[in-house]
């Protein structure tokens, strides 16, 4: 499992929407947002390949100005449950 931390921008009056629109996006949740205009969101999906699609789909979402990623993480789920 991949896990990605993602900070998107919008400007202040667009935060409701963008944040509904994220939201809508398989493997998203939206964490919070501020007055300013960002917005902590995390994405989870099986590959690398698929985390990366989803962020450049991201910054095409109507009112986002940017999406950046500034953590990744990847989890072997199969070697946890052998581990137990």
């Amino acid at each position: 499992m991949n896990i990605s931390g993602v900070v998107v921008r919008t400007f202040p009056g667009n935060i409701d929407t963008v944040r509904h629109s994220l939201e809508r996006l398989d493997g998203v949740e939206v964490h919070g947002a501020n007055e300013d205009g960002r917005l902590v969101v995390t994405i989870e999906k099986e590959s690398e390949r698929d985390i990366a699609d989803l962020l450049v789909h991201m910054q095409d979402v109507p009112g986002v100005l940017s999406a950046s990623m500034v953590y990744h993480q990847f989890e072997d789920l199969g070697q946890q449950e052998a581990e137990q």
